[in-house]
């Protein structure tokens, strides 16, 4: 169990690079495969727009979004972060962001959760992308 000090810490480091965000915004917004507690805040801190898969080796309708995020980062390259965080290597981010069922898929936009989307269908690429452009 974490200690009230570090869920403050967490908390307090979150802000703070939201802060320094809002001013510092690169051009280009990153993927990162292997996602933990301190690159996904800096990673939401960098771009405007970010979307988070949460997900688990052991969930097959995880393998199957797979292709789906990776052909939307590619799409969206330079233009929105994409963030995998396997929730077995990083289950504070999972609690922090609620995430109580895989595959869930979180955008953000200006560091703060528009929406989710929770298990695969046929449509979630369309839908995904209606929002990612919405926001852009």
């Amino acid at each position: 169990m974490e200690s009230e000090l570090e869920i403050i810490k967490r908390k307090m480091l979150k802000e703070m690079l939201l802060k320094e965000g809002a001013t510092k915004r690169e051009a280009t917004c990153p993927y990162d495969a292997n996602g933990n507690s301190i690159t996904f805040h800096e990673n939401l801190a960098k771009c405007k727009l970010a979307i988070a898969d949460f997900w688990a080796e052991w969930c097959a309708p995880c393998r199957l979004i797979e292709p789906i995020f990776e052909s939307l980062a590619e799409k969206y390259r330079g233009k929105a972060a994409f963030l995998r965080v396997n929730i077995d290597e990083n289950p504070d981010l999972a609690a922090e962001y609620q995430v109580m069922s895989i595959p869930t898929l979180i955008v953000f936009s200006r560091g703060k959760e528009f929406t989710r989307f929770i298990g695969y269908s046929p449509q979630l690429s369309r839908q995904i992308e209606n929002v990612l452009e919405r926001l852009l």
